[in-house]
């Protein structure tokens, strides 16, 4: 059974630690770049009343906040496995129309969004993304790179406010763009359908996750997320002897006391970037241990400040 298995059964945010039943810790660690994930927690026997506890479970309105937490982690992960800090950070947008419900009526809005060619739905704005980076691709041989060469992860979201009754929400798309010649004033110059924000990409002092969480933190409308095809997607590495019982207890019975010292003792290259989550379950005993950590060093994140200029 896989780790988000584990998480499904583990929801309960309090508990009290119960080491009855404990017969094994599995330890799933994912390397990103210089991040490090790790998933603690006890080892069950696979028997056909868990495998139908996970399926209901997985049924249930609850499950989506675990996929929401998962989709973020999986946007952090790919960020900081495949991309450096000379990475272009963007916020592209659209030159929509200033909306003005006193002044023009529907059908000169709608009028004016086909003369600008401005989306009307997700396929409109893919084929605009599809030519920005045809753009960004040209600016990669012309610097001497190939065309596979250029890296891009791009979220295409809605606008949160409410639309103009028969118009389509607003889009734009969160991007972030690396390879030869890219530079935040090329990426200025090849969006050519509105504004754009850029600035180049800062992964130390958690930079990775705090900008997959502003890329996924949309929670109403929808969002398109894709990325070039020469991402490389981290593999979980499985490990049961890595944690013992002993040390799963502490650190869920005292996390805020003794986790960070006793994960810092385990991965001395690391330090834990925030407190561990632990959860626990009415179905299994013991308690799952979710910890994000980072090899050591500093750094800032020049695209968040880029982004709170603007």
């Amino acid at each position: 059974m896989r780790a988000k298995d584990y998480e499904v059964l583990y929801d309960l945010p309090e508990g009290e630690y119960d080491g009855r039943g404990v017969e094994g810790v599995r330890t799933t660690s994912i390397r990103a770049g210089r991040s490090m994930e790790l998933m603690i927690h006890p080892k069950a026997e696979i028997t056909e009343g868990l495998k139908r506890e996970v399926k209901r479970r997985k049924s249930t309105p609850a499950m989506e906040r675990i996929n929401a937490r998962n989709r973020e982690r999986a946007m952090m992960r790919l960020i900081e496995a495949n991309f450096t800090e000379r990475a272009v950070v963007s916020t592209l947008t659209y030159a929509y129309p200033v909306e003005d419900y006193g002044m023009m009526n529907l059908d000169e809005l709608a009028e004016t969004y086909m003369k600008r060619g401005l989306p009307w739905d997700y396929v409109d704005a893919k084929r605009e993304m599809r030519n920005m980076l045809e753009r960004l691709r040209r600016r990669v041989v012309k610097a001497g790179g190939k065309p596979s060469d250029l890296k891009w992860n791009v979220v295409t979201e809605e606008g949160e406010k409410e639309p103009v009754p028969g118009l389509p929400r607003k889009l734009h798309h969160h991007c972030v763009f690396e390879g030869p010649g890219i530079t935040p004033e090329v990426v200025e110059a090849c969006w050519r359908a509105g504004r754009s924000q850029n600035a180049r990409l800062g992964l130390e002092n958690d930079g990775a996750a705090r900008l997959a969480r502003y890329f996924t933190k949309q929670k109403r409308g929808g969002r398109w997320w894709t990325h070039s095809r020469n991402l490389k997607k981290p593999v979980p590495v499985v490990s049961d002897r890595r944690i013992s019982r002993r040390r799963l207890m502490l650190l869920a019975a005292d996390i805020q006391k003794n986790g960070r010292e006793i994960l810092e003792k385990l991965y001395p290259d690391y330090k834990v970037v925030e407190l561990p989550d632990v959860r626990y379950s009415d179905f299994l005993p013991g308690a799952y241990i979710y910890v994000r950590m980072r090899r050591k060093g500093g750094g800032g994140m020049p695209w968040e400040r880029a982004r709170m200029k603007n």
